[in-house]
């Protein structure tokens, strides 16, 4: 014999005014919470556009002050993407090419370089056999000595200028967000090829359209939803397309914030507003495209309720109208009473 179906009161659904039956098994299983709702008088928060920009106090970028052909450190490869690096550490080499016509000047200059050389090394050594009789002092033998010297540093810079490469080293600590080094690439003067980022220490740079609360810190919400925590770092005095730019730290970044991701901050305002504030989650959308929250009326029914709100901070919205204090509002499992039919 088959067994018995359950009853259909035991099911959740929708009922004609509306309204919304769930038993309390299906309550637990959506792991539906509710709070009271209470008026408060908040600060009014805008949306602003922002994204991730690496701080510049723990970045940087690597760059050649000369052209010339890229070669890889003593290891023998370039740092990976990804490869934490320690601030002098020498991530590549650029040696600078030789032109035609400079081999030949320095050819020239390499040529009379070795004639004076050898001319004071024989005069040294005339002085140097002529000082113990005293027919020479010994002050001409130090001065042609040092002459020599002199002549033979000059000889050894010159060789240098040819062999010599330019170390680039890493001016900060941190991971090599960009890379663009293969080795025997033609690297121009003031081209970027590294860049350090320390993910540890990461900005938000906004763009304000409307007067903020100086000084105040902020909060931004990225892609997926997760909340980021902002400290207030400064704003610009210049306009950037009629909109004020603004810097905020994020605090306790997480290891998968990457720069140049997008967010949106929510800043705080000088006006003030009341209403009531709810976590962003009980708030859903109808068939109409309205915003409604679900209120808990009984111990098993949820009514829908159209509200009007508007922005807190990245967890949080304000409801300015369509809901009344003192009432048990659905904070956790809205999304899912929103699709019973």
């Amino acid at each position: 014999m088959a067994a018995p179906s359950p009853g259909i009161q035991d099911l959740a659904r929708r009922q004609p005014d509306g309204s919304i039956f769930v038993p309390k098994p299906t309550q637990r299983v959506l792991a539906v919470r509710t709070t009271v709702t209470a008026s408060d008088t908040l600060r009014r928060t805008v949306e602003l556009p922002g994204r991730i920009v690496p701080d510049p106090s723990a970045s940087g970028v690597v760059q050649s002050s000369v052209g010339g052909r890229l070669s890889p450190p003593a290891t023998g490869i370039f740092p990976r993407l990804g490869t934490r690096v320690r601030k002098g550490e020498v991530l590549a080499y650029v040696t600078p090419p030789v032109q035609a016509v400079d081999v030949s000047d320095m050819r020239q200059r390499q040529g009379e370089l070795d004639q004076q050389i050898v001319i004071m090394e024989r005069r040294v050594e005339r002085y140097r056999k002529l000082a113990p009789g005293g027919a020479v002092s010994q002050v001409q033998l130090d001065d042609a000595q040092a002459e020599l010297k002199g002549l033979l540093d000059r000889r050894a810079a010159l060789d240098n200028i040819r062999q010599q490469p330019e170390a680039l080293v890493a001016p900060v600590d941190g991971v090599i967000a960009e890379a663009s080094a293969v080795a025997g690439q033609m690297a121009s003067p003031g081209v970027q090829v590294f860049q350090i980022v320390d993910p540890a220490r990461l900005w938000v740079e906004a763009l304000s359209f409307d007067a903020l609360a100086g000084g105040q810190d902020a909060t931004a919400r990225m892609a997926d939803g997760r909340m980021l925590s902002l400290t207030f770092m400064g704003a610009g005095l210049a306009d950037r397309s009629q909109a004020v730019p603004l810097h905020f730290a994020v605090r306790d970044a997480p290891a998968e914030l990457r720069t140049g991701q997008f967010v949106t901050v929510l800043a705080a305002t000088d006006a003030q507003q009341a209403g009531l504030a709810l976590p962003r989650v009980s708030v859903v959308r109808g068939g109409n495209g309205q915003s409604i929250v679900y209120e808990h009326t009984a111990p098993e029914r949820f009514q829908p309720r159209e509200v009007r709100v508007e922005p807190l901070d990245a967890g949080h919205v304000l409801v300015v109208s369509g809901l009344a204090p003192g009432k048990r509002i659905v904070t956790q499992g809205a999304e899912l009473l929103n699709q019973v039919r």
